[in-house]
């Protein structure tokens, strides 16, 4: 297509990207054989992302931290009125706590996106194998992908590959349900792509569903019994699960909220496929950080290039997520991935500037992002 087209579906989705939904008359969809040269905001520096030697520890932090950290996360419960919330908070090489606040018979909780990248590590494994590049086409894999002929793995990881989100689509909204990776891939045809692949930045949960259809072919199994072998029976995750269409939800804190009638979190499929304590979810980012499932070369590639994402101050790598806010005096640095859909909100960061791996996840409208700064704000006071 003409480069000059191609900026006016920049343009286009720059305009229409931060909480909304679209359609194809918001833009022109675009036709393109090869991928285009990113030509949208500029990206972040390059962070380094190995976290301080030294596994997670199993003891306690200090009785005086642990006094602050139960209190904090008292506060956080009154503040955000979840029915359903967990936190932890590691050091390495120093000590750990957890809290949760939950159901006895559903101490699991959703983690939306922030299970994306479970799915990204299981590609990059895959990737490593010489099993897959993320360099090849999509159209190697799955056929009549809109710009499948341009738009590479490693596209779909990053959220380059201007797919459309299916879930963004309005009919799709208005009758929520479980839809498979070929109704998902149907909705993004009749939209068409928003850009050329590389081109520019923007979620799509579909490049995710495609990844996971992926995984199936090469790995031959689906990608919940892939993530299962391959990452929470390796790491010993006893309260982490990995979803499918047909997974048993016993032992899931229900979705709650006032604002939108919450999903089923079986839905999301390769887009969200983890529900887990917040413990757990510290195990993997540090298993992930410290090589234990990818060579240190792919963790670093992982944050190779950070796109800017809808709100100020995030970033996207590959499977992970980059925030870089101010607050207060200080700037917030941290590496993770957050998740959020109606009834649940989830975050998972590790701090370089801390040496600290923070999670909070909660059912319910109540912003996980604010509780994981409280709970970190709280361990810092307490620390030398």
């Amino acid at each position: 297509m003409p480069r000059t087209a191609a900026r006016v579906a920049v343009c286009l989705l720059i305009a229409t990207t931060a909480g909304s939904t679209a359609t194809a008359a918001d833009y022109t969809p675009v036709h393109c054989d090869t991928r285009e040269i990113y030509a949208g905001r500029p990206l972040h520096a390059a962070v380094a992302v190995a976290p301080a030697p030294g596994a997670l520890a199993d003891t306690d932090f200090d009785a005086a931290t642990v006094q602050r950290l139960d209190h904090a996360f008292g506060q956080i419960r009154s503040a955000t009125a979840a029915p359903s919330i967990g936190a932890a908070i590691a050091v390495p090489g120093v000590g750990s706590w957890s809290a949760s606040h939950t159901e006895a018979d559903a101490p699991l909780l959703y983690w939306a996106s922030a299970g994306k990248t479970f799915t990204a590590v299981v590609v990059l494994q895959l990737a490593e194998e010489g099993r897959l590049s993320l360099d090849t086409p999509v159209s190697h894999w799955i056929d009549d992908v809109p710009n499948g002929k341009a738009i590479t793995l490693r596209d779909l990881l990053a959220h380059t590959s201007g797919l459309f989100s299916a879930n963004e689509d309005r009919k799709s909204r208005e009758k929520p349900r479980y839809r498979s990776v070929e109704e998902n891939l149907a909705i993004a045809r009749r939209h068409g792509a928003m850009f050329c692949a590389g081109a520019n930045w923007r979620y799509s949960n579909t490049g995710y569903d495609l990844l996971g259809a992926i995984v199936q072919k090469v790995d031959g199994r689906p990608l919940d019994q892939a993530i299962t072998a391959r990452i929470i029976d390796k790491l010993g995750l006893r309260h982490t699960r990995a979803l499918n269409a047909g997974s048993d939800t016993s032992g899931i804190a229900p979705l709650v909220s006032a604002k939108e009638k919450p999903i089923d979190p079986r839905w999301p499929g390769a887009a969200g496929p983890i529900a887990a304590d917040a413990a757990d979810m510290l195990r993997f980012w540090a298993a992930l950080l410290n090589g234990q499932l990818l060579k240190p070369q792919t963790v670093a590639d992982m944050s190779a290039a950070w796109y800017p994402m809808f709100d100020a101050g995030t970033y996207y790598g590959l499977g992970a997520m980059l925030f870089d806010v101010p607050d207060g005096e200080r700037r917030n640095l941290w590496i993770g991935h957050a998740g959020g859909t109606p009834g649940a909100g989830a975050l998972v960061i590790y701090s370089p500037q801390d040496k600290a791996f923070v999670a909070v996840a909660l059912t319910g409208d109540g912003p996980a992002g604010a509780a994981v700064n409280a709970m970190l704000k709280a361990w810092r006071a307490s620390s030398p």
